[in-house]
């Protein structure tokens, strides 16, 4: 929600303003994973959370918050959506792992040798 001042000019509220530097903070905590040593997921979801209690404490009206709410359930029904993607795939690609045939795959696809250009250029 922004605000406007008395030339119709629109400024920032201090919400999304505070919104703001959470994202910025979330993606340093992403970008610096190895030099804080705390892992990217559990900078995301700290962040995350945090926003969305913000959200839900700042919301100026009943329409707001019901309009977050719904906003709050899509994002985790997308969440939840992934996750079970992410998890159908890791879980076929531990099967065909176990089963050899990656490495088989691999060894038919790539020659003997590969120079490390095209080694590049193939990943």
């Amino acid at each position: 929600s922004t605000l406007t001042n008395q030339d119709g000019i629109s400024q920032m509220s201090a919400l999304d303003a505070i919104l703001i530097v959470l994202a910025v903070l979330a993606l340093l905590g992403v970008i610096f994973e190895d030099v804080i040593h705390i892992n990217k997921a559990k900078v995301t979801l700290f962040f995350g959370t945090m926003s969305w209690m913000l959200l839900f404490l700042f919301s100026d009206s009943p329409d707001e918050t019901s309009a977050i709410s719904a906003g709050l359930s899509e994002s985790i029904a997308e969440i939840a959506g992934l996750w079970l993607f992410l998890v159908a795939a890791m879980t076929f690609v531990a099967y065909l792992n176990k089963k050899g045939m990656i490495e088989n795959v691999i060894y038919l696809i790539m020659p003997k040798q590969v120079s490390e250009r095209r080694l590049l250029f193939l990943t």
